[in-house]
């Protein structure tokens, strides 16, 4: 183990901030707007915020993803599958968690049909996905050590190597720290730690 090798399941992709797209097909427009949003509650927030905003807007569809478990999508007046889950297609295409999206269609007086809103919904959908910044986000473990004030420097030689975080706090008897690392990697760190310094650190 060299503190490099980090596992695909310690990372998850989300969107640094909001962003949005328009599309018009056939007279209607479809404004896409994608926002980040840690947990169910905000992603209600982020789309009655869109609703409030489009409020007079023919529908106000959307689909959130916050985690594998976790997810919801509504097609607010469009035929049945027609808008929500081509919006959570398009969010599970992209690979994103953590994030709401809402499309807003203002009705332009041709109908779509079927396969017209599902195209035009995830198109919308897929063009507001492209205009945000998509970032790459860790998955930590954390970890409660205690240490001599000797072993400072190779405490934080080695979450350096296994680039983690670390949040050092000194006492009369020593040092203690809390520190994060990526959840595949902790129990390599934790031996090669106690190796480096001959069992002097303490895990609390």
């Amino acid at each position: 183990m060299n503190g490099e090798k980090i596992g695909t399941a310690d990372y998850y992709l989300t969107i640094a901030s909001p962003a949005s797209a328009e599309n018009k097909v056939k007279g209607s427009v479809f404004i896409g707007a994608i926002g980040p949003a840690e947990n169910s509650e905000a992603a209600e927030r982020f789309v009655e915020g869109i609703r409030k905003n489009h409020h007079d807007a023919t529908h106000n569809c959307f689909a959130y993803r916050i985690d594998q478990n976790n997810f919801r999508y509504s097609d607010d007046g469009e035929p049945s599958g027609t808008a929500g889950r081509p919006i959570l297609t398009m969010i599970d295409k992209h690979q994103l968690t953590e994030v709401a999206l809402v499309v807003t269609r203002y009705f332009g007086g041709t109908k779509l049909g079927t396969g017209g809103l599902i195209r035009a919904y995830g198109e919308c959908a897929d063009a507001a996905i492209k205009t945000a910044r998509i970032v790459r986000r860790t998955i930590y473990s954390s970890v409660e050590l205690a240490y001599p004030f000797e072993m400072i420097n190779k405490v934080q030689h080695l979450v350096h190597k296994y680039k983690g975080i670390i949040n050092e706090n000194g006492t009369a008897e020593g040092m203690t720290a809390n520190i994060q690392i990526a959840a595949s990697c902790l129990e390599d760190f934790k031996k090669e730690l106690t190796t480096q310094t001959a069992g002097k650190v303490y895990f609390l």
